[in-house]
């Protein structure tokens, strides 16, 4: 049954795992609004009512692509995955606020936000894991006990 617990080297590959789809699929929408233009995507926000439309658009499609491509690398993980759920929970805010949790109407759905939000907070929250750009990085540079 000890196969049953976890351990350090499995949790750090889950989280790995985790960041690398979740920071990849919010990189892959970000590529898809820089090959389609970001004059489309502006026409798409316009057409939403939203203003400051091309201010909103930048935001959006550099906000995918970097910080999908920090949460691949696991690299400034926690805020990555801070600024990846406000951007997220703003968009859910305008696109899905008043619609029902599960909906067939086409285009963005609340429950895939929902858990967008939600895994960029966990990421704010749990880090980047052993297996990253961070641990690299900063390992051993955080406060350190006093000696006595």
């Amino acid at each position: 049954m000890k196969f049953l617990l976890p351990s350090q080297t499995s949790s750090a590959r889950g989280i790995a795992f985790l960041r690398i789809v979740f920071g990849g699929l919010v990189l892959l929408h970000g590529i898809q609004k820089v090959l389609a233009g970001q004059p489309a995507l502006q026409a798409t926000i316009t057409a939403m009512g939203i203003e400051k439309a091309d201010m909103v658009s930048w935001l959006v499609l550099w906000g995918e692509t970097g910080l999908g491509a920090l949460l691949v690398l696991g690299a400034l993980t926690r805020v990555a995955g801070f600024l990846a759920a406000i951007m997220y929970a703003g968009i859910w805010f305008v696109t899905e606020s008043g619609k029902p949790l599960l909906s067939d109407q086409p285009g963005i759905n609340a429950e895939l936000l929902i858990l967008y939000i939600a895994l960029a907070l966990a990421f704010s929250f749990l880090g980047s894991g052993a297996m990253s750009l961070d641990r690299k990085l900063f390992a051993g540079k955080g406060p350190r006990k006093a000696s006595r």
